[in-house]
């Protein structure tokens, strides 16, 4: 199982959650209500799903509270990640991994 990098960032006085994938950064917002920014994100996340096993790990938790909410997000977005790819893998929609 590989682990993705992820970083609390503030752009703008905005605040991002970027996770770090083989395509390319994939960005959530956390401080601005923007569900298309979301669902985009979440079918790069599914699509990363095709490649292999994954979990996103934050690398720096701070004591401020938008890494305290991201670290809470990932806890959360891991666990859907994993049920999403049991799924895919119940359909035939990914090839299980051997070991």
């Amino acid at each position: 199982m590989v682990t993705l990098d992820a970083a609390v960032e503030c752009v703008e006085e905005k605040y991002f959650l970027k996770i770090n994938i083989e395509q390319g950064p994939v960005t959530i917002p956390l401080s601005d209500d923007n569900p298309n920014a979301v669902k985009s994100a979440f079918n790069k996340l599914i699509q990363r799903i095709g490649i292999g096993e994954f979990i996103v790990k934050l690398d720096k938790v701070g004591e401020d509270l938008f890494s305290m909410v991201a670290n809470e997000y990932l806890v959360q977005l891991n666990r859907e990640i994993q049920e999403v790819r049991s799924q895919m893998q119940e359909y035939g929609l990914i090839k299980v991994e051997q070991a």
